[in-house]
């Protein structure tokens, strides 16, 4: 995927289909090891007996935590739009025991799509690193959002920025577009998409620009944190 190319939602579907299979190893080599700790701060909020909705849950890393700090008391629904991705999700909740039971499901849908239809108000809705792929879409999806959750309801989001400092913007730009794109190609080949983690980063808004977005959708208390130098941004708000 070339700098120039601005991808459409469908292109991005078909990108995550092929790159299911080793999803979750590219994600740990990328990161160095630390989205497992990245992950944790966005599951800070989770409570026993919570509806929590994973939005964007891909191969149900969050959701699977969640599920854990539920303790067998409320929900978790995985939302994705990569029929592949859901699928890797559910043969790895029948692997740690997860599976077939009425405390987790997965849903092949949009997140433009929200509310469901049918479907009760959420205690809070988490995302891990999936804002800034909807990005075409992200003014109809945090209204979704806010429509999806209880009064008083939550929201819990990590995603990739480009850090204000041009500095470590540029060192993050030559890790991710030389070794991490090295780590893609081994594990993917062609279908590894070159500097799309990098573009991606550069379409979405910037941290203070997204707080006045999830402030129009009607979200209050909104904090923001950063972490890795400002590379990841955590938002947290209510409804």
């Amino acid at each position: 995927m070339q700098p120039s190319h601005t991808p459409k939602s469908g292109e991005i579907r078909e990108m995550f289909d092929r790159l299911a299979p080793r999803y979750d190893l590219f994600n740990q080599l990328s990161s160095l090891g630390m989205d497992s700790l990245w992950r944790k701060k966005a599951l800070e909020p989770v409570k026993p007996g919570m509806r929590v909705l994973d939005l964007g849950c891909g191969t149900g890393d969050l959701s699977l935590d969640a599920l854990k700090r539920l303790e067998n008391a409320g929900e978790v629904v995985g939302l994705d739009f990569s029929k592949k991705m859901l699928d890797f999700a559910a043969q790895r909740a029948e692997k740690e025991g997860f599976w077939q039971t009425k405390h987790l499901r997965f849903v092949k849908e949009g997140a433009q799509n929200l509310p469901l239809a049918g479907d009760s108000p959420y205690d809070l809705v988490i995302s891990g690193f999936v804002l800034r792929n909807l990005y075409e879409m992200i003014d109809r999806v945090l209204e979704g959002v806010h429509r999806s959750l209880k009064s008083g309801g939550q929201i819990s989001f990590l995603d990739f920025t480009e850090p204000p400092n041009p500095i470590i913007l540029t060192l993050w730009r030559f890790y991710m577009n030389s070794v991490v794109a090295l780590y893609g190609k081994v594990l993917f080949g062609k279908d590894y998409p070159d500097f799309y983690m990098t573009e991606s980063a550069k379409r979405f808004v910037k941290p203070a620009e997204f707080v006045k977005k999830l402030e129009k959708a009607g979200f209050k208390n909104i904090k923001t944190r950063s972490f890795m130098l400002g590379i990841i941004s955590l938002y947290q708000a209510e409804k």
